[in-house]
């Protein structure tokens, strides 16, 4: 793995990055696509700051535990509007 890589990973570069892709994403598709979609990718947002907030010093529990709840609750959401069609 190249070195700059592994900086990314260290330093919590790579969380940010996925972050900012996933809201491009959602940037997109709030225009074009599905509204579920956009659920989906609300919660996996939730997940990467949750996995930042968890990898940080010093460590943020109550934020981490923020992060999930947010990410259950849309990743819920997403399941109900599957689910009635």
């Amino acid at each position: 793995m190249p070195g700059w890589l592994v900086a990314w990973f260290q330093d919590g570069t790579v969380i940010a990055v996925a972050v900012t892709i996933l809201a491009a994403e959602i940037a997109v598709l709030a225009r074009r696509g599905p509204r579920g979609a956009i659920l989906n990718a609300l919660s996996g947002i939730a997940l990467l700051l949750a996995l930042g907030a968890a990898l940080a010093e010093p460590r943020s529990y109550t934020l981490v535990a923020l992060c999930l709840t947010a990410g259950f609750a849309t990743h819920v959401a997403d399941l109900a509007i599957r689910l009635r069609r």
